[in-house]
């Protein structure tokens, strides 16, 4: 279990960085990893990842990916707020090696 505060700090974190620049999901996942606790396992960590941006999302944060057209830094995934977790959750799981998730998706503020 996460402690509230810390967990609302972090987010409170990310939702500002995306306000000033692109935010990479490996980022986030390493927070949630801190957050969950040295020992705990990476279903835990996965469940606090998606929480991070499940409250990112709720907070007025673009989920996408980056955009290949100058001047244009993220494509928003034109997804429901339930079809985007659940994309992150696959991908998540998809991947073996928490190092490959920058290809899973990136944030910024809308």
């Amino acid at each position: 279990m996460t402690d509230q505060t810390a967990f609302q700090e972090e987010l409170d974190y990310f939702v500002d960085y995306a306000h000033m620049s692109l935010v990479y999901f490996s980022l986030i996942r390493d927070s949630a990893e801190m957050l969950a606790g040295h020992a705990a396992s990476e279903e835990a960590i996965r469940s606090v990842t998606l929480r991070l941006v499940e409250g990112m999302i709720d907070r007025g944060v673009a989920i996408g990916d980056v955009s290949p057209v100058e001047g244009e830094d993220l494509i928003p995934w034109q997804l429901t707020k339930a079809a985007a977790l659940q994309r992150v959750a696959d991908e998540m799981t998809e991947l073996a090696d928490p190092d490959q998730f920058i290809k899973i998706c990136w944030f910024r503020a809308a």
